[in-house]
């Protein structure tokens, strides 16, 4: 489960039971908090709040404040997904800052896309558990909450929305009270609400939460653990979890100043937050990008989860690069490269990369992802020296993107056969696809000699020298004294140059391929510099 927060401290998107597949709310939705007191309503999202929004340190748990001076209200909220159970919570301690005795009523309206959209749901009252419960086919999702003293919600209601102009029943709350329907069908949605008497400025806690499942049992097996644990305790071990995992004795930090200390750890946590527990690394979980293209970034790029991994291999996070490396394993194509994009689940992403242009038939593919992946596994090899891992994958990943790589070579240059380049711009032989290939095949030959494969550990060395070779000889400009950006090229001769000085050069050095004192590099870094 993943849950993401807009600036109104707002739930905007409820992934489950992947990262990044199924959002349970979609584009332009989101999930309401308000407040009533003496006769006035207030949503967190009308503009009459002062918000700050930030996580506790060296956690996932939100630490967040919201005040609302008019209302005389303020709240700190604090947000989490527990780390054993499909259970999202919020606790929030909620303070009446006026010198009057007076009723505060908080309200969550929930808007749920059952599967990302919103047709056949049920939503309904399950008494029994005093909560509302959203479910269809194989999601639910059971809502509700209580206050630090024991008593739960104590009004709800469910009806229409996003059908024949309802808007939803967080309308129905902006009075201070809810209707009580007890069940509906079809395009739905759903409001709590939770009331305390709080004397002049005293402060009260409320939990609030969200629990998923793919059937009604694993739901109460949930709320069963948070009667057991106690809402705080489920918060405080999330705390603690986060603490523990983020710290890593592999990482030598006391010469390290501490606002770079804590940004290397708040950057491994949000980098968690993008990592599927099947081993998919996510290159964003932003539903808003939907306005530009009608579709997201949760998607996992090969290339953006291999470099990933090789960052998760160097600070000790052996189980997630695992988990990648399991998971390229089953996205190899049968011969041996990986496609444009994958979903969490690892079906096939979208992708705007044809397969026949001008009426030529090509690959639609980026050579470096099936490259980067040998890569990060020799990476991880020698982060973790797990030779049983590596002997697993060798067959069905080593030996594969090996062997293909061995074969989509332009055979009178020795260069690769064109791809598309790093930023999906244009397809032509690019110094960086071409540094990337070398890696991959310096990758699998020290890989294949670690499991003693020692006559495809010759080949593939063999393969990566022709590969130099052709780099040196073909993308490198004796007129500019760098390397090209590509070049296109047709029966083994050069036809056209991309001169474009582009970042993705850096890759000459940082794959190995020249050292980083070698003028031809130092040349094209200054230009980088310079351009």
């Amino acid at each position: 489960m993943l849950a993401t927060f807009d600036e109104y401290l707002q739930l905007r998107d409820l992934y489950y039971p992947y990262v990044g597949m199924e959002d349970h709310t979609t584009f332009r939705h989101f999930h309401r908090v308000g407040f009533w007191t003496e006769g006035r309503f207030s949503w967190l999202n009308d503009g009459s709040w002062e918000i700050h929004i930030q996580y506790a340190e060296d956690t996932l748990v939100g630490n967040s404040s919201a005040e609302n001076k008019n209302l005389g209200i303020k709240v700190h909220f604090e947000d989490l997904v527990y780390t054993t159970s499909d259970i999202f919570m919020r606790k929030m301690t909620i303070q009446n800052t006026t010198d009057r005795q007076r009723d505060i009523r908080v309200f969550f309206s929930h808007d749920i896309h059952l599967y990302g959209d919103k047709m056949q749901d049920t939503a309904q009252y399950e008494p029994a558990l005093n909560a509302v419960l959203h479910y269809r086919k194989h999601r639910y999702f059971l809502i509700s909450g209580r206050w630090e003293n024991g008593s739960g919600l104590d009004q709800y209601t469910v009806g229409k929305s996003e059908y024949m102009g309802k808007e939803g029943t967080f309308r129905d709350a902006e009075d201070g009270e809810l209707q009580g329907n007890a069940i509906e069908q079809g395009s739905v949605d759903s409001t709590i609400r939770f009331s305390e008497s709080f004397a002049p400025g005293e402060e009260k806690i409320l939990y609030q939460w969200i629990l998923a499942g793919k059937k009604y049992e694993e739901l109460c097996r949930s709320l069963d653990r948070i009667l057991e644990l106690s809402p705080n305790n489920i918060i405080e071990h999330t705390r603690d979890f986060w603490k523990k995992w983020v710290e890593k004795k592999v990482l030598e930090l006391e010469s390290v100043q501490p606002e770079i200390q804590s940004f290397l750890k708040r950057s491994l946590l949000i980098i968690r937050t993008q990592t599927d527990k099947d081993g998919a690394i996510i290159a964003a979980n932003d539903s808003d990008i939907m306005k530009f293209n009608k579709d997201t970034y949760t998607y996992m790029w090969p290339r953006d989860g291999a470099l990933v991994s090789m960052a998760l291999s160097e600070t000790g996070y052996e189980s997630m690069v695992q988990d990648f490396l399991f998971f390229c394993e089953r996205i190899i194509t049968k011969d041996g490269y990986v496609l444009h994009k994958y979903n969490p689940d690892g079906s096939v992403g979208s992708s705007w990369h044809a397969k026949i242009k001008d009426g030529i038939i090509q690959l639609p593919i980026q050579e470096d992802e099936s490259a980067l992946i040998l890569v990060a596994m020799q990476k991880y090899h020698e982060c973790f020296h797990n030779i049983e891992v590596i002997q697993k994958l060798y067959d069905t990943v080593v030996l594969k993107i090996g062997n293909w790589m061995t074969r989509f070579v332009e055979g009178k240059t020795g260069l690769p056969l064109p791809s598309y380049d790093p930023w999906e711009e244009h397809r032509a032989i690019s110094s960086y696809t071409a540094s990337c290939t070398f890696a991959g095949l310096m990758a699998a030959s020290s890989l294949s000699e670690e499991t003693g494969h020692f006559a495809d550990a010759k080949r593939f060395l063999e393969h990566a020298e022709k590969i130099k070779n052709a780099i040196s000889s073909h993308l490198y400009s004796e007129k500019d004294q760098r390397f090209y950006k590509s070049v296109m090229v047709l029966d083994g001769k050069v036809i056209d140059e991309d001169t474009t000085v582009d970042a993705s050069l850096a890759f000459l050095w940082k794959m190995g391929v020249f050292p980083v004192d070698d003028v031809r590099i130092e040349n094209t870094m200054k230009a980088i510099e310079r351009e």
